[in-house]
């Protein structure tokens, strides 16, 4: 009874360190007065412009205000897949925390599931250790936990990656079920773990991925090393019985993750990365608490304590020699292989990351908590297993404390920490008197939390100084919801919320605009807004729009978010074509190139002239303009110059036109109106990760006489189309427009993921709607066969007869039937299995209920010798003769 109350309170070591772990996380927002304790922002990189949008649009499906579905995403993108996103950045449960907040307070839903996925980290590698090891200090369980929820990599990269938060908590998760699976061998075990599994695959596939991976090492290393393992046919068995339930709940999963690897493989790819192993000082480095080093080392620090208690691991002769030997190995293998090409292709499923390239530096940080563990629960004894750890801990300090990645924190805690640590220890082995003992406790956990609020602390701080931070929903925001919603008239027409706050703003504030960030941006989509003079960041997966009002009246954005002379927001409207229109059965195509001619495709109309143009160097500029090659103007910068050089280009278009520029290569700045410079692209915009490109500018008005003067300057050698200008007849536009709504259909229904259009009777030609084709999309006319679209400039189309009344296009998720298949196939997995466990569990019960029979064998009878035969004299007994027999089993 005593031993069970033990082990109860024993337990609730898990709720604490949730509980702590999420306190440290949040006193490093408290310390530097961030939001939402201050009004430092902390929206920094994704967090702002993709975590934060995704969550608020998932609030906005669940209650039913925002357009689409979880199939399709009307808002971004002129229409988009969402199945990818929600999987790569909402689909976890946590998520659903962002309907307990009200949508003004996106923001601060998304901190606290940023803590409560720390609290959750905590709380799983705290139960995975007591289960692991049940012996061990209860409180140093709960510290443990506390130190890998916040790792340096959870502090760091998953500061502003919530997402990848969940791959934290499933790597002692799924250690946890598989150690469930490897000690229990029960029923249970094997029909909840397979469950537990899928939730996470679910959360987020891509750290999931590398925490399975985690969690294959440890299985492996329980194989080889558990001392109460058995013989090798049970250790065996339990690593089967392991690797089965791994593979149904990823299995459980494909009806989702099937889908999802679909729209990976249709997205936007990025460049091929070369991976380039940093300097084993600043790997090693990383190790130190406090340290930062966001997108370029791991952040392996798991606090001052633990790394001294995994440095003993291996030294701790209270561990049999075995596993410390399988456990250091596997540990070292897996620090090593995130420095091998190959081997860190294996661990980012051989897609090699645009950014950070050791982004499973939490499953080493998982492992090197358990080494520490694994020796705290054995009980550290020698004055050997406390001083060849401080040694390498003191030699590590020595050469790393002041690397570049390293804080004050740093410098600070691995020295107060480590000293406090090794006193603890003395004190509680020369007199291990309760007083004692609790004062140390205490003193240890005091410092271990107040070490980890530090350092989150510390690396908030570096990350904010080193990248761009958006600010949190405030009033700016709020007038921006109010005058897109006020406006809003979907399908009717779009609105476009801009990108004042983030390059997710129709997510974030509302409407239906073309911008999107999205990893799982299809790739077709990008390609086709690109042709037609979108700028791009991210190679093509973030889309910038051009705020031109030729693809305003192709896509039905009838009004739009600007700024007015004065600064503020306000709308602006024009006409626009419709959302779904009916065109001549061979469109017309224009002739001029480039996206010049596909705006006017699109439209079906000619309202661009590109002039030929002059290039004009004012006196004493160093550039000089050639257009020697072929399609391309080239400016030529000379490197050593501080200065800027100018150039001007001029033409000649229509008086009244408006002037375009597009340069989506040009680096440099343009003189729009004659009044003020702006951008166009800035010196190291091809860097990776960044790699932009510009969109169409408007730059000015023709002259009375129709005269073109556009003023360039550039600070390096860069190039120009050779039309870069656009003259833009608004006349011409307007008739275009009038056309394209009088050609419009009877009526015009857009679902979630689908568009119904009723027909005017006798119509023939093309139904084009405004949405880019992309793959999913189904359509019939009548109830003809369902088919694949036809499409024209890129917006997708379907040929109709005069017999048509209607046609209906539905969006399915390509790859949903071959998940639901793979589901399908793990569900009947698990059954199988189930099912012939329990039969051999049954006989293995039956065999054993058989009742042993023991049954004497008598020796044969003697034969009866004939009468006349003298009888013979009986022969002595054998001396085995009253020996019993052994015992036959009754049959």
């Amino acid at each position: 009874m005593a031993a069970a109350q033990g082990r109860g309170r024993g337990w609730l070591a898990v709720p604490v360190a949730a509980l702590a772990a999420a306190l440290a996380y949040i006193a490093g927002g408290i310390i530097r007065g961030s939001y939402p304790f201050g009004d430092v922002p902390r929206n920094i990189l994704d967090l702002g412009q993709q975590f934060i949008p995704m969550h608020a649009h998932l609030r906005d499906l669940l209650t039913g205000t925002g357009p689409g579905d979880f199939f399709f995403n009307w808002s971004s993108g002129y229409g988009v897949p969402y199945i990818g996103d929600f999987m790569a950045y909402n689909g976890a449960a946590l998520s659903w925390i962002v309907l307990l907040f009200p949508r003004d307070k996106i923001d601060l839903a998304l901190y606290v599931i940023s803590a409560t996925a720390i609290a959750c980290a905590a709380g799983a590698m705290t139960a995975y250790l007591r289960k692991l090891r049940p012996t061990g200090p209860v409180w140093l369980a709960g510290l443990a936990g506390v130190s890998y929820a916040t790792c340096g990599w959870a502090l760091d990269d998953g500061g502003y990656m919530t997402g990848w938060l969940y791959g934290l908590i499933a790597f002692p998760l799924i250690c946890l079920m598989c150690e469930w699976v490897w000690k229990s061998r029960s029923l249970p075990s094997m029909i909840i773990s397979p469950f537990v599994i899928t939730l996470f695959w679910y959360s987020h596939f891509y750290t999931v991925y590398m925490a399975t991976l985690g969690a294959a090492i440890v299985v492996i290393a329980r194989v080889l090393s558990d001392p109460d393992g058995g013989d090798w046919g049970r250790r065996i068995g339990g690593a089967v019985r392991s690797l089965i339930v791994v593979l149904v709940g990823i299995a459980l999963s494909a009806p989702l993750l099937v889908p999802t690897f679909k729209s990976v493989g249709y997205a936007r790819p990025s460049p091929d990365e070369t991976f380039h192993p940093i300097g084993w000082l600043y790997f090693f480095g990383r190790l130190l608490p406090g340290s930062e080093g966001v997108g370029k080392t791991p952040g392996l620090a798991v606090g001052t304590l633990m790394l001294l208690l995994a440095l003993s691991f291996p030294f701790n002769w209270k561990i049999a020699l075995r596993e410390r030997i399988v456990w250091s190995v596997a540990i070292l293998l897996a620090m090593v292989s995130m420095q091998i090409t190959v081997t860190h292709e294996i661990w980012h499923g051989f897609d090699a990351p645009n950014g950070n390239p050791f982004r499973q530096a939490f499953v080493i940080a998982g492992l090197i908590v358990i080494a520490g563990w694994m020796s705290a629960a054995a009980g550290i004894r020698s004055v050997s297993t406390v001083v060849i750890p401080a040694v390498f801990l003191a030699a590590l300090y020595a050469f790393a404390w002041n690397n570049w990645t390293s804080t004050a924190v740093t410098a600070v805690a691995v020295p107060v920490v480590g000293v406090l640590a090794i006193l603890a220890w003395v004190f509680t082995r020369r007199d291990p008197k309760q007083l004692v003992l609790r004062i140390a406790v205490g003193a240890v956990i005091a410092a271990v939390l107040i070490e980890s609020g530090a350092s989150s602390y510390a690396i908030e701080a570096h990350r904010g100084e080193k990248y761009h931070t958006g600010r949190a929903w405030g009033a700016r925001q709020e007038t921006s919801r109010a005058l897109v919603m006020g406006d809003n008239d979907w399908p009717r027409q779009r609105v476009s919320p801009g990108a004042f706050t983030t390059v997710n703003d129709p997510m974030l504030i509302g409407g239906e605009g073309p911008e999107y960030y999205s990893s799982t941006i299809p790739d077709e989509l990008s390609q086709e807004l690109l042709n037609l003079g979108f700028g791009y960041s991210a190679f093509g997966r973030s889309i910038v729009d051009p705020v031109n009002p030729v693809v305003d009246a192709v896509f039905a954005t009838g009004a739009r978010l600007t700024l007015d002379p004065t600064g503020e927001l306000r709308l602006a409207r024009s006409q626009v074509g419709p959302f779904v229109s009916v065109r001549p059965l061979h469109p017309w195509v224009s002739a001029l190139s480039g996206p010049y001619g596909l705006q006017e495709t699109a439209l079906g109309a000619s309202v661009y002239t590109t002039p030929k143009l002059r290039a004009y160097v004012d006196d004493g500029s160093s550039v000089t303009v050639s257009d020697k090659r072929p399609g391309e103007l080239t400016i030529n910068q000379p490197q050593d110059l501080k200065r800027a050089g100018e150039f001007r280009l001029t033409a000649r278009c229509k008086p009244g036109s408006e002037v375009y520029l597009f340069g989506p290569e040009f680096v440099g700045d343009v003189l729009v109106d004659g009044q003020k410079w702006t951008i166009s692209l800035t010196t190291g915009a091809k860097r990776p990760g960044i790699f932009r490109g510009a969109p169409i500018r408007r730059v000015s008005t023709a002259g009375p006489s129709g005269a073109v003067d556009v003023k360039l300057r550039v600070p390096e050698s860069t190039q120009l189309p050779d039309r870069p200008i656009g003259c833009l007849d608004r006349t011409k536009l307007d008739a275009a427009v009038t056309a394209l709504r009088q050609s419009q259909p009877a009526e015009v229904h857009v679902g979630g993921h689908s568009i119904d259009v009723k027909l005017k009777p006798q119509t023939r030609g093309l139904v084009v709607m405004g949405v880019v084709r992309t793959p999913g999309w189904r359509c019939q006319v009548d109830n003809q066969d369902f088919r694949k679209p036809t499409q024209m400039a890129g917006l997708m189309a379907m040929p109709v007869g005069r017999s048509a009344s209607k046609v209906s296009c539905v969006y399915h998720p390509a790859g949903l039937r071959l998940g639901l298949l793979g589901g399908a196939g793990g569900l009947g997995l698990l059954i199988g299995t189930v099912v012939v466990l329990e039969f051999l569990r049954r006989r293995r019960l039956r065999l054993a209920a058989r009742p042993i029979v023991f049954t004497r064998i008598s020796p044969p009878a003697e034969e009866t010798p004939p009468a006349s035969a003298p009888a013979s004299t009986p022969a002595p007994p054998s001396p085995s003769s009253d020996r019993p027999e052994p015992p036959t089993r009754a049959e």
